[in-house]
């Protein structure tokens, strides 16, 4: 197994982590909820649309909305 493929490997597992945990909390939480935790965490936009099961567009939108809310 290559570098690439080992970075790929981990990159899955933790993206399964972080969903089994955002599950648990999946019916107290919106997606907008699950998406400023995830960007908190330094997440990108595309891992979070994965992890979320949405787009990536829809990550972005919510980000930006939150960061208005922030202002």
């Amino acid at each position: 197994m290559n570098d690439n493929e080992l970075l790929t490997a981990i990159s899955n597992k933790l993206n399964a982590l972080l969903f089994v945990l955002l599950a648990q909390d999946a019916q107290k939480k919106t997606n907008a909820e699950k998406v400023a935790f995830l960007a908190r965490l330094g997440i990108s936009n595309q891992d979070i649309a994965d992890i979320v099961g949405t787009t990536k567009g829809t990550v972005e939108v919510l980000k930006s909305r939150a960061n208005k809310k922030a202002r």
